[in-house]
């Protein structure tokens, strides 16, 4: 008995199949006669379907038959006749009751959103405002832009920009773009900038040799073009009084972190004072010291009495001290 319903089943389904082709192919067939091809089509997907290139013909079965990929935008495909009659030939359309030429072609163009040079320097210039560290009111910024506007298929549009790893956003840089419709990678452009911004530093008023302790009529405070600057420039004038120069500052240049230490506070054999707790009494005596050390640096001292060495901290008043 099941055996029996099982194939009475299977039957019915092969009926079913069978008579929705047949109407199916009836359906194409009635509009064989009307039926006509595209001299021209414009698309938006990734592929061109028979539909696209056809005229008189409403069914989606037609719909679902892809012929060829699709142009890039902005470009254009040719698709000769003779791919499209194979294909109505497939589906079971009689072509020999077509009135059409099948050595005729369809020229198939993408649809495209073109995105112009001016729009993507400004999507540019958003986002360099955005990420840079310097006042948009003081600071120039000249975006050279693509050569050509960015043609692209129809949908949402996003650009995501990234300055090379070394850019300080200041004097030129590369950046480049990401450029995204509907979440998928279509372009990848490159513009070059140069950024220019202007900040307060400080500056040599006149020659500083090597080794002098720089004081307040050494150095001044100027506006300057900051990518002039090709260390680390310093901002505060009191940071730098006091300092010692590494080397020869001229005037007129700024001065760069990498340009000063702290001075030599005391030097070797020099007699300082050391204090150091001993429970809670705190004990001063006298030590010679066995190298120059600079301030917050760590030096070998000895006890005068007994020759004994150990380790102290170099203190801003010239003293050492047993942490």
């Amino acid at each position: 008995m099941t055996m029996g319903s099982s194939k009475i089943c299977v039957t019915k389904f092969n009926k079913v199949v069978l008579l929705y082709f047949v109407i199916l192919l009836l359906h194409i067939g009635g509009y064989s006669q009307n039926m006509s091809i595209k001299s021209e089509a414009e698309i938006s997907g990734d592929k061109v379907m028979l539909n696209d290139v056809l005229d008189g013909v409403d069914t989606e079965f037609v719909n679902d038959i892809p012929l060829i990929p699709a142009p890039k935008p902005g470009y254009a495909r040719v698709i000769p006749n003779k791919l499209v009659f194979s294909k109505l030939k497939q589906i079971g359309v009689n072509t020999e009751n077509l009135s059409m030429d099948e050595k005729g072609k369809t020229v198939v163009k993408r649809a495209t959103a073109v995105i112009s040079k001016d729009v993507l320097v400004e999507s540019l210039r958003y986002y360099i405002q955005q990420q840079m560290p310097w006042e948009i009111s003081h600071t120039q910024i000249e975006i050279y832009p693509p050569t050509e506007d960015l043609a692209l298929p129809e949908g949402d549009v996003e650009i995501t920009w990234k300055a090379n790893n070394s850019y300080r956003y200041l004097g030129t840089g590369i950046f480049r773009g990401i450029v995204r419709v509907e979440g998928k990678v279509q372009k990848t452009i490159i513009c070059r900038v140069r950024i220019e911004t202007e900040g307060m530093l400080v500056v040599a008023v006149r020659d500083i040799p090597r080794g002098k302790i720089i004081t307040e009529e050494d150095i001044s405070v100027r506006q300057i073009t900051l990518s002039q600057n090709t260390g680390s420039p310093i901002w505060d004038l009191y940071s730098v009084v006091g300092m010692s120069a590494k080397k020869f500052i001229p005037s007129g240049s700024s001065i760069q972190l990498e340009d000063i230490e702290s001075p030599v506070i005391v030097k070797r054999n020099q007699i300082v004072p050391v204090e150091y707790k001993q429970g809670n009494i705190l004990i001063s005596a006298k030590v010679k010291v066995l190298s120059d050390a600079r301030i917050g640096e760590r030096v070998r001292c000895m006890y005068l009495d007994s020759e004994q060495q150990f380790e102290a901290t170099v203190q801003s008043d010239g003293t050492v001290k047993v942490e």
